[in-house]
């Protein structure tokens, strides 16, 4: 048994260069176009027509002339081994370039238009930035306003308050006024009767002085 999976071992590794040599990458001749056909030889039918460049895995070459190969698409036929090459034709490299620069082109377009939308997100967020500005000051002022607004109503209210103590003061003496000419006029009365009274008390004491003053006088002269 051990015998066995050593020449087991012996003949993969023998073998293994032989299938990598074989299973290789290749590609259709430049300027042909070949058959791919069921089997070795023009006598077996036609699976597929191979264009120039087309690009092949060989499965297995035959000292024939005719390798056994496989599609991209996974078709397995036969072709004219000749009729490969190692490598890309002018034809093909010419196509290969072309399509590189249709894809470099397709991206570059791809890129102005993200460039473009970041210069728009820039412009808009530029825009956005302004009016954010502008609604900061305008806010600003009004709050500057507001605050000027209601310094001049601490100080309004300050006046009034002044005002109205003020105002208290003046009602106090206007009331200590009344009060003081109430009382005036009530003794400028008093001082009115006083004075009737007097008078009239005069009056009345030289009603009675006066004749007997006038009898005196006359009694002296009578004697005569």
């Amino acid at each position: 048994m051990k015998k066995f999976i050593i020449h087991l071992v012996i003949t993969a590794s023998i073998l293994a260069p032989l299938v990598s040599q074989a299973e290789m990458t290749r590609y259709v001749e430049d300027g042909r176009e070949i058959t791919l056909r069921n089997g070795k030889g023009v006598d077996f039918a036609i699976r597929k027509m191979l264009k120039s460049g087309t690009e092949l895995r060989v499965l297995e070459e035959d000292p024939s002339g005719y390798s056994r190969v496989q599609t991209k698409g996974g078709t397995e036929g036969w072709v004219v081994t000749r009729y490969l090459s190692d490598a890309k034709g002018p034809d093909q490299l010419l196509a290969s370039s072309e399509q590189k620069i249709a894809n470099l082109e397709l991206d570059l377009a791809k890129a102005k238009e993200e460039i473009q939308a970041l210069i728009d997100k820039k412009s808009q967020a530029d825009d956005e930035s302004m009016a954010l500005k502008e609604t900061a000051s305008r806010l600003q002022k009004e709050l500057d306003d507001l605050r000027l607004t209601a310094s001049d109503a601490v100080s309004l209210d300050n006046q009034n308050r002044q005002l109205n103590e003020k105002l208290q003061q003046i009602d106090n003496e206007m009331q200590s006024l009344v009060f003081e000419n109430s009382a005036l006029k009530d003794n400028d009365a008093k001082s009115w009767f006083l004075i009737g009274a007097a008078v009239l008390f005069g009056g009345v004491l030289l009603g009675l002085i006066l004749p007997r003053l006038n009898f005196k006088r006359r009694d002296p002269w009578g004697n005569l």
